[in-house]
């Protein structure tokens, strides 16, 4: 659903404006100078923010698309000055920063080094409709690459740490930034970015995947517990067949508990490899500028099948351990 910002003519027929009283005088002044005024000698603007988590599938056609709708935007509203920054972030914290649009068109993609994110950031001066004083809007917009982040996070990371935690820690995508005096001026910006993000190509987001990704840090306690009970249930259904001699009860507490810590351990791990294939299952969320970026690109799609395998291995692995625990009692 759009929204039309209209600025009429000065004839046209409008409501009275509401008016304040300033100083001792109590000169009446209206609202919007007064809000003018009071910004113009303190210098504070708000700020406004959205984020966005969606598996958007960012290339460099949609980056013009954002920018000329940032563009059209403007043609709405007085504008006396403007200036615009596009930085570039890549691996190994290296850094490209162009004045302008028009000179980012430019950028190098053969470059081998992967997109990590992009900043495109406007500065604009604009005078609203009954003022003669411009007032100062920044609009930045971040998009980021969820591959990128994920791998910088997995070569960086310790070995203890969990790929859980690379999948919380690298959920932003796109996110919009707005300083501005008037709010109406800036939520034109806000919804102009709100509407691009809805028209990218994007990856649909699994609710099962999330589901289990929510709860998957259970999973070897679950396995491991699972592999004990039926150990001991088939455990104690030996005991009557076993005499009662010191020596045979001795022998089968020995070989019971023996056995139960090993296969513990191994329902741990094989609960462990589930947990890390659900964990670390690439949800694709991409910008495509470079060599780089494709070839990135190319290894996290390859890296599915070695994922689905490593799933298969710890569910059989589970079910291999759960059918040795029920044979116990031939041990005994």
């Amino acid at each position: 659903m759009s929204e039309i910002i209209e600025h009429p003519d000065a004839g046209s027929l409008k409501e009275p404006e509401r008016l304040v009283q300033v100083g001792q005088s109590h000169a009446p002044v209206s609202i919007k100078v007064y809000q003018d005024i009071y910004h113009q000698i303190t210098g504070r603007t708000e700020q406004i923010r959205k984020r966005y988590l969606d598996n958007l599938l960012i290339e460099f056609a949609e980056l013009e698309q954002l920018h000329y709708k940032i563009m059209q935007l403007c043609d709405v509203h007085n504008v006396v000055a403007n200036t615009e920054t596009v930085s570039v972030f890549h691996e190994k914290e290296r850094k490209e920063e162009f004045t302008s649009f028009e000179r980012f068109k430019a950028y190098n993609s053969n470059s081998s080094s992967p997109t990590g994110s992009v900043v495109l950031k406007y500065n604009f001066s604009i005078i609203p409709a009954g003022l003669e004083r411009p007032q100062e809007y920044v609009v930045t917009l971040r998009l980021v690459s969820r591959v990128v982040v994920s791998k910088q996070l997995s070569d960086d990371a310790l070995p203890f740490v969990r790929a859980r935690f690379f999948g919380l820690l690298s959920t932003l995508v796109a996110e919009v930034t707005v300083e501005y005096t008037d709010y109406v001026v800036a939520r034109g910006f806000l919804e102009a970015f709100d509407e691009w993000v809805k028209g990218c190509k994007a990856t649909p987001q699994s609710k099962t995947l999330r589901l289990l990704q929510r709860y998957s840090h259970r999973i070897p306690d679950i396995v491991q517990i699972g592999v004990a009970c039926v150990a001991t249930f088939f455990a104690l259904r030996a005991v009557p067949e076993v005499s009662s001699t010191f020596v045979a009860m001795a022998q089968l507490v020995i070989l019971f508990v023996g056995a139960l810590f090993v296969l513990t351990r191994l329902a741990r791990m094989m609960g462990g490899l589930i947990e890390e294939a659900i964990d670390s299952f690439p949800e694709l969320s991409y910008l495509k500028l470079n060599k780089g970026d494709e070839k990135l690109i190319q290894e996290a799609c390859a890296s599915r099948p070695r994922i689905y395998l490593r799933l298969l291995g710890g569910a059989v692995g589970s079910i291999v351990l759960g059918v040795i625990s029920s044979r116990i009692d031939r041990l005994l």
